[in-house]
Parts: C-alpha cells; structure tokens; sequence
C-alpha cells in the first residue's frame, strides 16, 4: 500500500515533467531526475484524481492547439512543408530543448557556428527551456516541431497517448548516479545500508526498486529530498547524492572534491537522455527535412565532441544562456562523451537508435507502475530518419 501511494505520487511527479518542470541543472534528464540541471521541489500529491486533472489540462491545451479536426492532421497546412514561404535558401524548424543554453546542447550549436545547417538546407532555432515551460506540450501542440527530453517525460506523455515518437539520441547511457565521497565511498546498493541518501521525488520509484533488486529493505536508508546543488555531500548532512556525474559530479570536482561515481545503468536502469522526439504527423510529412537536420545534427555533435575547448568558449561567449563557466563547461563535455559516444552510437553513429534498449527501459517503467499501458518499443520510436541521416 505505502508503495502504491508512492507511486501515485511520483506519477503527479512524472506528469509535472509533461509541464516542463525539471530537476536538477544540466540538460540531460531521464527519467528520474530530468536534465540534470533542472529545478525539481519534491512535493506530495495524493491520489490519481489530481493527475488525471493535471494530464486532461495538458491533453486540453494539446488538442487546442493543434485545432479541432483531428489536432496533427489539421496541423498538416502548417507544418506540410515547413518553410514553403522561403521558397529558396534553408527551410526554418523550431526545437524545443529541455533546458537553458548550455554545453549539454553543444553539439547543435557548434552545427549552427560552422554552417552545417546551413549545408542542410536547415535554419533551425533552438527555443530554451526550464523550469516554466512545457517542453512537451510545446512540440505537441506545435509550437516547437522537434525537441530533446530524457526518455522518462516521453514515455510518460506517450504512455496518456500524446503522438509523439521518438527518432534519435544523443546520450545512449545517462550519466545518472549515485554519488559519494571518496573518502567514504558508496561501492554498492547494498552500502546504502544506514545511510542518507539525497533523491528526487521523480526518481524515487527507480531507486527503490534499485534498493529492492540489491536486498535491501528501503526503511533501512534514510531517503531525502534532494536539491540541485550537492553541497550537502560536502559538508556531511547525507552520505551519498543520486545526480548526474556530469553535471553534479562535475561541480562537485570543479570544487575540489573528490568523488565516487556508482552509475546506476551498470546496476540495471538503463536510461537515456537528450532523446530526441517529434509529434508524429509533422515527421511524416516532412521526412526529408527531419532527415537533414539530423545529418546536421550528427557533424555538430561530432565536431563539438573532438573540439571541446572551442565549443565550451563558444557556449560561453556567444551561445548560451548569461553566467556560464567555461571550466564547468569544458569539464561537463568532456565528461559527457563516453555517454554519447557508447553503444549503437559506437557501432552505428552518433544518435542511433537503440530500439531494443527502449523496450528494456519500458519494462523498468512498467515493473515501477510508470507505465501503465500495453506500449511497446515499436510504437515509441522509429528509427527510420536517424538510419537514413546516418546513411547519407
């Protein structure tokens, strides 16, 4: 029962990421935590009824938006042919990110700074996020055609059947983890033991079934809210932080702390982040636009993963959003490019599909109550476009 009630409520959680909130900051999220450079307020909310509110709201503003016969078709005049007024030179696509300008989109921005969109016949604008927009529904609703979000929100709103697919990632292993002092380290679950452990409200279910899957009774681990800054890490109020070892683990290492990183994917959550989606009836009608903005896509993200001193100057200086540090964010993609650069990514290219890992991250949702209908992994993502961009 008490499980049940934590489910329910972590699920308000889940829908609360279909409302763009975030949790801590960094521009990856998955499913637990959100970008890792999200604010996130853990917060009770009883019961299914406010979820359900909270969802036919979204559901709501997503049907009006796309208008009233059969919101994606009607939106079909609109988005037919992106760009249709500019009859020569590069068709314009709006993306929504996650998060605020930073180097965990480094990889679009260093396509815009070298012309590859351009070479694409793609003007693309890349439209902020954070903790007040509706990342989701922006793009479901149309305002946004494509946007980047940790897989957990896109399972979500598809899971209340908003059309969305997904057709490409950037992060094929999330950097989510647990975090500790390397002078008391955290080597394993079971290590969680009698400890204090800082989690967020959304990421709550997965780390209770991490516990659970380990033998580890929850009511023998002190669970805390979390917030964005692990600095009580630092001064001892708790023994270990779940958060991103390229965002939080980098700002504790940029202060001279010493850390050790348990990832919770070699543990058995997999997750990914920066999962890139779109609704499905703009993708069909403007396949090979979609297709040429991943390929553009692709050569940014390689160039900005071999060139990390010039794309964290750049983020710095012209591209992101005011108070970046250049050494958090050369720190922050360096540190990010095992995650991108692994898996299908390593055998295929740079944001391939891993279709097979989806379904694996669905069961995760479904085993922890997330999920709550029949989806599979055929239906979220279609790996069509990315397959094409990486053939051409």
């Amino acid at each position: 029962m008490r499980f049940q009630q934590e489910t329910n409520a972590i699920e308000v959680e889940q829908l609360k990421w279909l409302k763009g909130r975030f949790d801590p900051p960094f521009g990856l999220l998955i499913a637990f935590t959100e970008y890792p450079g999200a604010h996130h307020r853990a917060r009770h909310h009883p019961g299914r009824s406010e979820m359900d509110a909270s969802f036919d709201h979204t559901r709501r503003r997503f049907l009006k938006a796309g208008g009233s016969a059969l919101a994606g078709m009607l939106c079909a005049d609109r988005w037919l042919d992106v760009g249709t007024a500019i009859a020569q030179g590069a068709k314009p696509l709006s993306f929504q990110l996650s998060w605020i300008k930073s180097i965990q989109y480094g990889g679009y921005f260093a396509g815009i700074e070298n012309n590859t969109f351009k070479k694409y016949g793609v003007d693309p604008t890349f439209n902020s996020g954070g903790p007040n927009v509706d990342a989701v529904a922006n793009v479901a609703g149309g305002q946004s055609v494509l946007g980047d979000r940790p897989i957990g929100p896109l399972l979500v709103a598809r899971d209340k059947g908003i059309p969305i697919k997904v057709i490409g990632t950037v992060f094929q292993r999330s950097p989510f983890s647990i975090l500790s002092l390397t002078a008391k380290p955290i080597r394993a679950v079971k290590e969680l033991e009698g400890k204090t452990i800082a989690v967020s409200t959304s990421s709550r279910p997965l780390i209770l079934n991490l516990l659970r899957d380990a033998g580890v009774d929850p009511r023998s681990v002190n669970i805390v809210p979390s917030s964005p800054d692990p600095a009580a890490l630092v001064s001892g109020q708790i023994d270990a932080y779940s958060g991103y070892s390229t965002n939080q683990g980098v700002i504790l290492q940029t202060r001279g702390v010493d850390i050790f990183v348990l990832n919770v994917h070699d543990l058995g959550i997999p997750e990914t982040a920066g999962t890139l989606y779109g609704r499905e009836d703009f993708l069909t009608a403007n396949r090979d636009l979609v297709v040429r903005f991943l390929r553009a896509s692709i050569e940014g993200w390689r160039w900005a993963l071999d060139h990390p001193e010039d794309i964290a100057k750049l983020m710095v200086e012209k591209y992101g959003s005011p108070g970046l540090d250049y050494k958090a964010q050369l720190a922050e993609i360096k540190a990010s490019r095992p995650f991108i650069e692994t898996g299908p990514a390593e055998k295929k290219g740079l944001l391939a599909l891993d279709v097979p890992l989806y379904a694996q991250i669905i069961d995760l949702y479904r085993k922890v109550d997330i999920v709550k209908s029949p989806m599979k992994a055929e239906e979220l993502c279609d790996p069509s476009y990315i397959d094409a961009a990486l053939q051409s």
